[in-house]
C-alpha cells in the first residue's frame, strides 16, 4: 500500500514571510501622487517578475506541487500547522487544500504586507493577520 504525500505548513511563518516578501518589495517603490496602493500591486501583478519569480515562491509556500517547471500550480491536501503549535510534536494540524492556503492566507499575506509599504507604515505582520490566535 503507498500513501500520497502531504506537505506540512507552518501557517504563522509562511504569512510571516510572505508578509515581509510584500513589504520588501514595495518598500522603497516610488508611487505617483495619484495612484492608489491597489493599483501598484495590480500592475506589480502584471509583470514577468511576479509571474516567474514571486508568484511561484508564494504558491511553494502554500504548499503546492511542481508540475515540473518550478510553477508549483498543482493544488494538493496540505497540513497547517496551528499558530503556536509550529514546534509541539506532535503538531496540531489542520488539513486543507494548497490553493486555499494560498489564496486566503499568502496572497493575502504578501499584498497586506505591500500595502503596509505604499502607506509608509511601519512593517507589522500581524496586523490584519487571517490568523486566529489560539
Amino acid at each position: 500500500m503507498s500513501f500520497g504525500e502531504i506537505a506540512v505548513v507552518k501557517i504563522a511563518y509562511v504569512e510571516e514571510e510572505a508578509y515581509r516578501m510584500g513589504y520588501q518589495r514595495f518598500e522603497d517603490a516610488e508611487q505617483p501622487e495619484d495612484a492608489e496602493g491597489l493599483e501598484s500591486v495590480l500592475h506589480f501583478k502584471e509583470t514577468a517578475k511576479w509571474a516567474n519569480t514571486i508568484a511561484p515562491r508564494l504558491r511553494a509556500m502554500a504548499g503546492l506541487q511542481d508540475g515540473g517547471y518550478g510553477t508549483y500550480q498543482i493544488d494538493r491536501e496540505v497540513a497547517i500547522i496551528k499558530p503556536g503549535c509550529e514546534e509541539d510534536e506532535p503538531a496540531p494540524a489542520e488539513l486543507t487544500h494548497s490553493r486555499a492556503v494560498y489564496q486566503e492566507h499568502v496572497a493575502e499575506a504578501f499584498d497586506r504586507g505591500a500595502y503596509d509599504a505604499l502607506d509608509g507604515r511601519d512593517s507589522n505582520p500581524d496586523r490584519g493577520s487571517t490568523l486566529l490566535h489560539s
